[in-house]
């Protein structure tokens, strides 16, 4: 069970972070809580905690000290998710430099943003126990040992794990300098909804292509490491000292890397590269600008070997929230009225606005996926054979490398639920009006409301009323009501019942409210119908 601290000086924050989670479901307990970093400080020595969320500003020590307060005291084991503001993203930087796993915006925190951070959290510490637990197993080689220790500094325990003979992180520093650090991340992209590729698949071909690439990098570099990082990236750290065109060396492996992961395994690849640093003390710096410029192949995919720059900032600085749900009334009508060009409509603009907007990576999955079970809502599965139902939509989204080809993901599925309704409005329509008139039919001499009428055909009430007005050319009441009234006028034209007992054999409320809809369809009273036929009877 990983023990987990909440620190944050508004007691409301507190609590609702408290509340926010399950914690155990997470494999997780709330060990301790503080306003402030001073006291945070004091409690760690007493509960020990392994993840401590923070806030950045509070009075007396803010979170940047906090942090480094930590580290002072070799406490290196602990991961930190930092909580901030959104004027805020200087500081944050600064604390990922730190090691900080993850930041969170306070005004856009959700149960999944949290629990993202948590595992991620979680991640970073098993490394550390891994690397710990590798620095006690006797000597290892120089290699393993440099593997490790970047593995560290991913996993944020600062560098400080020894290399298994005895060395410090300085021998490593001095082996990696002037270092370039660069993320290789793999596309597992597909076109609609091809084979299943599974986990397994992806960890055979992330394992093969990390021994493929790391014999690559060795005829490029004298001196480097390699590291698995999750199940679609590597991340790659060069000695560049010496190098005077090492941009152009790093492109050309990058270019090597690209060809030959696409020839062994069909796979596409980004590579993504920071800019020179003096040592890996800036190892911060390194991570986050290849993240950086990850970001940036994801919105423009213009170039697969990026390199940092200017522009990389603004890509790494996302949307606050990106919502599709204002459209879900119109996708609702589209699909009740069978309109395709309607829907595709829609289905363009949800694509432009994730061009004109700066979505991250998950929100624009996220989007697509909620896209996809609003649609799917509409289908009972089996119902409409060539709708994609699919189980895993989110991890087969989760496989989409570029905003292009969520935007391409959109357009395929654009085009098969547009080919479903172009199909069904021939006959779907068709089909619910003759329901409905059947419906009226045999229940007109009882009251009639659109509610009982879709309940009792299983039809919403809002397609059941477009779908019949799209066919007839009038509204449910409105039929309702002619029927009713056409029935009336046979039973008035027998000269058999009064009119308030004609107003009850139809089921209307009361015989005024039988006299008004009568007159409004007729254009006379009953009473001046029924004149009307004794005088056409006598001549």
């Amino acid at each position: 069970m990983y023990r987990v601290m909440i620190v944050d000086d508004e007691p409301l924050i507190l609590a609702g972070i408290a509340s926010l989670l399950d914690w155990k479901e997470y494999g997780c307990e709330i060990a301790g809580k503080a306003a402030n970093g001073q006291q945070a400080l004091k409690l760690m020595e007493e509960q020990k905690p392994d993840i401590v969320i923070t806030d950045i500003k509070m009075p007396g020590m803010d979170g940047i000290g906090f942090m480094k307060a930590v580290k002072e005291r070799s406490w290196d084991d602990v991961s930190f998710i930092l909580l901030t503001n959104l004027e805020e993203f200087s500081l944050a930087r600064q604390a990922l430099s730190l090691g900080a796993v993850e930041y969170l915006v306070k005004m856009e925190l959700t149960e999944e943003k949290l629990a993202n951070s948590l595992r991620l959290a979680m991640e970073r510490r098993e490394l550390k126990r891994k690397a710990d637990a590798a620095g006690t197993a006797g000597t290892v080689s120089r290699e393993e040992a440099l593997k490790g220790y970047i593995e560290g500094l991913l996993a944020g325990d600062g560098g400080s794990m020894e290399d298994g003979t005895g060395g410090r992180d300085g021998e490593f520093d001095s082996f990696l300098r002037e270092p370039v650090l660069a993320i290789v991340s793999f596309n597992y992209g597909y076109e609609g909804f091809s084979a299943d590729f599974t986990k397994e698949d992806q960890k055979k071909v992330i394992s093969f292509a990390e021994n493929i690439i790391g014999q690559m990098v060795k005829g490029y570099f004298d001196h480097s490491c390699l590291v698995r990082r999750e199940l679609n990236s590597l991340v790659l750290v060069v000695s560049t000292e010496g190098i005077e065109d090492y941009r152009e060396q790093i492109r050309s492996l990058g270019e090597k890397i690209l060809s030959v992961v696409k020839d062994y395994f069909e796979v596409s690849v980004s590579v993504a590269v920071s800019s020179k640093k003096e040592s890996m003390g800036e190892f911060g710096a390194l991570l986050y600008e290849a993240m950086s410029a990850t970001n940036h192949y994801f919105y423009h995919s213009l170039d697969p070997v990026v390199f940092y720059s200017g522009e990389c900032e603004t890509s790494a600085r996302h949307t606050g929230s990106f919502h599709i749900g204002f459209l879900k009334k119109d996708l609702s009508q589209a699909v009740a009225l069978n309109d395709s060009a309607r829907l595709e409509e829609i289905l363009d603009q949800v694509a432009s606005l994730l061009r004109e907007n700066n979505p991250s990576r998950q929100q624009a999955v996220n989007a697509c996926a909620n896209l996809y079970f609003f649609l799917s809502s509409f289908f009972e599965d089996g119902e409409e054979p060539d709708f994609p139902y699919e189980v895993n939509i989110m991890e087969k989204l989760g496989r989409l490398g570029t905003l292009g080809q969520i935007i391409q993901w959109i357009n395929w599925f654009k085009e098969a639920v547009s080919a479903i309704l172009e199909r069904r409005r021939d006959t779907r329509v068709d089909k619910i009006a003759e329901m409905v008139r059947e419906y009226v039919m045999e229940h007109y001499k009882e009251r009639i409301t659109l509610g009982q009428a879709a309940e009792a055909l299983n039809i919403s009430q809002g397609y059941l009323s477009t779908a019949f007005k799209k066919q007839s050319g009038e509204s449910f009441t409105s039929y309702v009501s002619a029927i009713k009234i056409e029935k009336a006028k046979e039973l008035i034209a027998g000269h058999q019942y009064m009119m308030y007992e004609i107003s009850d054999l139809l089921g209307f409320d009361t015989p005024f409210y039988f006299s008004k809809v009568f007159k409004k369809v007729t254009g006379m009273s009953p009473k001046e119908y029924e004149a009307q036929c004794l005088k056409q009877k006598k001549v």
